[in-house]
């Protein structure tokens, strides 16, 4: 049906279809911001596999033929290109890797190209340069990681004063409004608007290019760990169930404080349980880098099975590993399938790099290779990471702290200052139907008083409650979702971390909305010129 109608589409604008090329430019632009931001990583994980396979004795043939097929590098199509250039095409390894280089976008890969060519026309072994290479990448990898955090700092930084600036012209904004009641006030709330909602893309793209890609969970379909699996049912249900409900609620008018309190409490289980799935995907994995060390010095230094190796670990130390570890083991030793077994192991772990690094480990120790090296170079590449993460949680740790109180104050500032506004205006309105009564009973019906008092009076009259209140509920929606998506992209992690910030800053925002007009009422008191 698509087909017939872009065939269409075709015929009727000379052979091509409407913003096409400007659509294919956007794709582009997209795939290349998504190419350049997981491509160190890539590189890392590409050359820890390579350098694993070079402890067996596969030839240079084998080498790019097996790492081609790791399609899950984005590196790995590059190789893939050369080895169908010399495979297909009859050139050397040297010609294809420059000919691949010429066309690639990516400074850090063009680099890696061209030297592993040099390398090649020089004689260098295969295993010795890739040895090099990937001490290389890994310095080149922290140094990207550790730049991108210094970015985000900054750019977190920026963020929140930006954001608060915004707020602020939304503030005098709504001021101006209470104070002249002007004519016609639709172009400053759109203004207001648009200066929102503009800071916050900015930011928070600035924010995506600068944070480090640093991926937690596998997102394997058919197998995950019990906390994912948890969210995995309940967002089927809980979430359209509170898109229902909030929009319901919308269609009656319900206080808008109530609607966010609602939404947040109804997204928080899933927001607490994706929580507790991170902060236990970081453990694991901060075990992992010991186990799978000790893993291949136990099978290399006694020339063991996995199986036998396995029950020697020493448990006692990998706290978080300890139960799937202790699961492997058992299914080995009843002699299932070591495949499945180790599949099963990863899926429940719900790891990106124990998924990762666990197949680089296997498949390496499957070709041939030296378990105790294999072992060393699959552990230290993981440690990188690992510690370059344990940076990255200290300052998203003190970002979150600054962030949720941020918001705090942004919502307090906002619903407090309207209900001041509409209690003022309220009580000045009163005060000039007071004086014009008066005033008419006291000149026989000619209220000169009265006007004259209406006329000095003016400000904070006729002040438009249900547009500015609709404005206020507008701004603060605006804020809490882009405080969201900044919380969860700073923080990283599976999308049940939008849940886990979504929960909290709805329910700030609602409780704060709520209890906003009771302590205005309390405290806030207009005089009465009722006996005057």
């Amino acid at each position: 049906m698509f087909e017939d109608v872009a065939e269409r589409l075709r015929a009727a604008n000379q052979g091509k279809i409407p913003f096409e090329e400007e659509v294919g430019r956007l794709t582009d632009l997209r795939s290349s911001i998504l190419e350049n931001k997981k491509m160190e990583q890539d590189l890392l994980l590409m050359y820890t596999y390579m350098a694993a396979i070079t402890t067996s004795a596969v030839t240079r043939p084998e080498i790019f033929q097996y790492t081609s097929e790791r399609i899950e590098y984005i590196p790995s199509r590059y190789i893939a290109q050369v080895q169908r250039l010399v495979a297909g095409w009859g050139n050397s390894y040297a010609g294809a890797l420059r000919a691949v280089a010429e066309r690639c976008r990516n400074d850090t890969l063009q680099s890696m190209l061209n030297r592993y060519a040099n390398s090649i026309d020089s004689g260098v072994p295969d295993d010795a340069f890739i040895e090099t290479e990937l001490s290389s990448i890994r310095s080149i990898y922290r140094n990207s990681f550790e730049q991108g955090l210094e970015l985000l700092k900054k750019w977190g930084d920026a963020y929140i004063a930006m954001l608060l600036s915004g707020s602020l012209v939304a503030i005098i904004i709504m001021i101006s409004v209470a104070i002249y009641a002007p004519e016609g006030i639709d172009s400053a709330l759109n203004s207001s608007y648009a200066i929102i909602l503009a800071i916050s893309a900015f930011g928070l793209i600035i924010m995506y290019r600068a944070v480090p890609d640093d991926p937690r969970t596998h997102g394997l379909a058919g197998a995950c760990s019990k906390e994912q699996g948890i969210v995995r049912r309940m967002e089927h249900l809980v979430v359209p169930i509170t898109a229902a409900i909030a929009l319901l609620l919308v269609l009656l008018g319900v206080n808008a404080g109530i609607i966010f309190l609602l939404a947040g409490l109804m997204l928080m289980p899933l927001g607490i349980i994706g929580y507790i799935d991170d902060a236990n995907i970081v453990n694991r994995d901060n075990d992992f880098a010991t186990f799978i060390r000790s893993l291949g010095a136990i099978m290399g230094g006694k020339g063991i099975t996995t199986g036998d190796a396995l029950r020697e670990v020493d448990r006692k130390s990998l706290i978080h590993l300890d139960p799937f570890i202790a699961s492997v083991s058992t299914k080995l030793n009843l002699g299932l399938d070591e495949a499945g077994s180790w599949t099963k192991f990863i899926g429940e772990t719900g790891s990106y790099l124990i998924y990762k690094y666990m197949h680089i480990f296997r498949d390496a120790v499957a070709l041939g290779g030296s378990p105790d090296a294999i072992g060393k170079i699959v552990g230290s590449s993981m440690l990188e990471q690992v510690l370059l993460r344990r940076k990255r949680d200290m300052m998203v740790k003190g970002f979150v702290v600054l962030l949720i109180p941020m918001h705090g104050a942004m919502i307090g500032i906002f619903a407090f200052l309207f209900e001041v506004l509409l209690s003022m205006s309220r009580a000045v309105t009163e005060v000039m139907e007071h004086f014009a009564e008066t005033s008419a009973a006291l000149s026989g019906g000619t209220s000169t008083i009265g006007g004259a008092m209406s006329s000095s009076l003016n400000i904070f009259a006729n002040f438009p409650e249900d547009t500015m209140r609709a404005y206020v509920v507008t701004i603060l929606l605006m804020l809490t979702v882009a405080n969201t998506f900044a919380g969860k992209i700073v923080m990283g992690g599976d999308r049940y971390m939008y849940y886990f910030f979504a929960s909290l800053l709805s329910a700030v925002t609602g409780v704060i909305y709520i209890v906003a007009p009771i302590i205005v009422g309390i405290f806030f008191n207009i005089p009465s010129f009722a006996g005057v």
